[in-house]
């Protein structure tokens, strides 16, 4: 049976501001997790009240010239779930400008992810739906534990200037990275987004991984860079809003089995 959450959030100011399920048949894997500490202390909306045993809690954020919403599902029962979220945007005067939704099929019991709702536009307020309905089948994120390490100074080659030019000069990059954790006897598949929020409480930059394989066992030591920003001219300047107290959402994808 389906059971839906509805919450509503007008936002009259904006203060800018990203995870598992049971298996069975492999005895190696270690099904005791990290403990959740969320880094966003200030969501402007908090909802426990859902039948299903879900805390939702959801923060816009300035994104550029745009905005975007970090919202954290916490599946605190002891059932897996599919979880749809559908996500309204509005303007000053309330009218709906567009709508997107995004889908998690295989939700762990006790376990938390975060979402993250990018539409490429300003809005003055969004709205939301939750719904749940009780996943039968295996579920692998539960395993994975991708982790922000930082930024760092970098020479990288530009993405635009090889593809238009075939010119492959590096440049002064500043780097995120995030390391892989498995810590089943699986191989896993999948992917992610990681969200770098500033330490004037905005989104820096959303940047997606690609598809990668996690093999069994994998203990951290494997990692990810991602470009953040990058100096085609001139010398790297450290923008004052990287300098400390950099937060780093990650925002992980559907967990599958690789082969």
């Amino acid at each position: 049976m389906k059971k839906v959450i509805s919450v509503l959030f007008i936002a009259l100011f904006f203060i800018f501001a990203f995870s598992g399920c049971s298996s069975t048949e492999v005895s190696s894997n270690d099904t005791t997790g990290p403990t959740f500490v969320d880094p966003i202390k200030d969501y402007d909306t908090v909802d426990e009240t859902s039948a299903d045993g879900f805390i939702i809690k959801a923060k816009k954020y300035v994104y550029g010239e745009n905005n975007a919403v970090i919202l954290s599902a916490e599946n605190q029962s002891d059932k897996n779930y599919t979880v749809s979220i559908n996500m309204t945007y509005y303007d000053d005067a309330g009218n709906e400008i567009t709508q997107e939704s995004q889908l998690y099929e295989s939700f762990d019991a006790n376990w938390q992810k975060y979402f993250a709702f990018n539409p490429g536009i300003p809005f003055s307020s969004y709205d939301f739906t939750v719904t749940t309905e009780e996943y039968v089948g295996e579920c692998y994120a539960q395993y994975v534990e991708i982790s922000f390490g930082g930024l760092s100074k970098s020479m990288d080659m530009s993405d635009d200037l090889i593809e238009k030019y075939g010119d492959f000069t590096k440049f002064p990059t500043i780097m995120a990275t995030c390391y892989k954790k498995n810590s089943s006897g699986y191989q896993l598949k999948t992917r992610y987004d990681l969200v770098v929020i500033d330490n004037t409480g905005e989104i820096f930059s959303i940047v997606r991984s690609g598809n990668f394989i996690l093999e069994p066992h994998a203990k951290g030591d494997g990692y990810s860079n991602f470009k953040i920003k990058q100096f085609l001219e001139g010398e790297l300047i450290w923008p004052d809003e990287l300098k400390k107290d950099v937060l780093g959402i990650i925002v992980l994808d559907n967990v599958s089995l690789y082969g």
